[in-house]
C-alpha cells in the first residue's frame, strides 16, 4: 500500500491527482493464522472533501472476515451445506459470524448475482464485476462508494 502514489488516483467526484494523505487506522482480518493487523491508508479530496479509505480486493468493508471466507460461506449455502465447515478453516469465525454472513448473502446478494450470473469462483474474480455492476464489493452491505484502481507499475 504503501507505494500507492494517490497523485494517481482518481477521486469518486471524478477528479484525479487531488487525493492527499489523511491519515490512517489499523483494521484486524480474522484469518486461519489468527486476527490480522492491517494499517490502512485514508486519503482526502482537496476538492470535494470526501475521504476515502484505501484497501485491499480482498477486504470487505466493514467486515473483518476476509472476502475469501465469505465467497466459501456462500459456496456451502449453494451446495446444500449451512456453512459451518468454513470455521474448520478459519477457526477465527465463530457460528453467529458464520449465520449473519450467510444471511446476508441470502438477503442481499444471491439474486444479484444469479441475475448477472455471476459465479462464487474464483472469489479474486466478483471484486471487479460486484463494484462495476452493483457499486460495492461482494458481500458489502453498507452503501458506500467503491472504486477500482490499477496499481501503478
Amino acid at each position: 500500500m504503501d507505494s500507492i502514489q494517490t497523485c494517481q488516483l482518481e477521486c469518486s467526484c471524478g477528479h484525479c491527482g487531488c487525493l492527499v494523505g489523511h491519515g490512517g487506522y489499523t483494521r484486524y482480518v480474522k484469518t486461519s493464522m489468527g486476527k490480522i493487523p492491517l494499517a490502512i491508508r485514508r486519503v482526502q479530496c482537496s476538492l470535494c472533501n470526501a475521504t476515502h479509505a484505501l484497501l485491499l480486493s480482498g477486504i470487505v468493508p466493514y467486515s473483518q472476515v476476509p472476502l475469501s471466507d465469505h465467497a466459501a460461506i456462500a459456496s456451502s449455502y449453494e451446495n446444500g451445506m449451512d456453512g459451518m465447515e468454513v470455521m474448520d478453516t478459519n477457526p477465527e469465525l465463530s457460528p453467529s459470524q458464520v449465520f449473519y454472513i450467510l444471511s446476508l448473502y441470502i438477503r442481499f446478494w444471491r439474486q444479484r448475482l444469479l441475475s448477472e450470473r455471476l459465479p462464487l469462483s474464483p472469489v479474486h474474480a466478483l471484486t471487479q464485476p460486484c463494484i462495476r455492476l452493483f457499486g460495492r464489493q461482494f458481500m458489502q452491505i453498507k452503501n458506500t462508494r467503491n472504486l477500482l484502481f490499477a496499481p501503478p507499475t
